[in-house]
């Protein structure tokens, strides 16, 4: 009998990858928060009033965005050991 091999390592590397863009994402968003904030500083009445409530809600979608892309790279990261726990099981029955 030939030898299988199932490899789904790609899982985690794609977890990986997620969690590395949402990482660079999330420092790209800090440094538009900063100018947001800092040209807040600049500004009076209605314009700081906008300004104030466009950083809210930057603010908010990227912690938002955050937490669905871990769920997400947890997703990925719990499927890879159900794959690798039914591999096992899967090999077990071959003894």
């Amino acid at each position: 009998m030939a030898d299988i091999a199932l490899n789904h390592q790609n899982i985690d590397e794609a977890a990986d990858a997620l969690q590395q863009a949402s990482n660079g994402m999330h420092d790209s968003m800090m440094e538009c928060l900063q100018a947001v904030r800092a040209a807040s500083a600049e500004l009076s009445g209605q314009m700081q009033s906008a300004a104030t409530e466009f950083f809210t809600a930057l603010q908010t979608s990227d912690a938002r965005m955050t937490d669905d892309i871990s769920q997400g790279v947890q997703v990925l990261r719990e499927m890879h050991g159900l794959l690798r726990d039914a591999d096992i099981a899967g090999a077990q029955g071959f003894h």
